[in-house]
């Protein structure tokens, strides 16, 4: 009678392990992917903001500089 308390928590301990392990990988690929996104961002901002700042520059330039001819 003990003997089947005893295999059937070995058996609840074996699928909460493999549940962690599970969760690990989960979670490490979630966080693999939100890098991913966070790069992507960052790539997408600085694309914009040069293109911004470069547009702005021109302005600034035209606005400035007056042509004597």
């Amino acid at each position: 009678m003990k003997k089947k308390k005893y295999s059937s928590r070995i058996g609840f301990r074996v699928a909460a392990g493999v549940m962690d392990v599970f969760g690990a990988a989960g979670a490490a690929l979630a966080i693999v992917v939100l890098l991913l996104m966070l790069s992507s961002l960052f790539s997408w901002l600085r694309q914009d903001l040069t293109m911004t700042f470069a547009d702005l520059t021109d302005n600034i330039t035209d606005a400035v500089i007056v042509d004597n001819h």
